[in-house]
């Protein structure tokens, strides 16, 4: 699937998400991710994320999947 919007402008969100402190990290590989329309619950399984937003439910991709994958990607789980 190919999402309506641009790629670089779901990394930017993502960044800001990270950066804003708006991931919280829960346990057994679940977050929730307060994005601009609501609080997300996202789930990594088998180095995939999954969320429960409406856009990673009709694309399979959004922000705040990319947010996650960045949080688990960088240092010790950082940004």
């Amino acid at each position: 699937m190919v999402p309506d919007v641009p790629l670089y402008r779901m990394l930017d969100k993502a960044d800001r998400l990270l950066k804003s402190g708006r991931i919280e990290r829960l346990e057994g590989g679940h977050f929730n991710v307060i994005g601009d329309h609501g609080t997300y619950t996202l789930v990594v399984r088998n180095g995939r994320v999954y969320c429960s937003c409406p856009g990673f439910q009709e694309k399979g991709v959004c922000s705040h999947s990319l947010a996650v994958m960045k949080l688990n990607k960088s240092p010790r789980g950082r940004y």
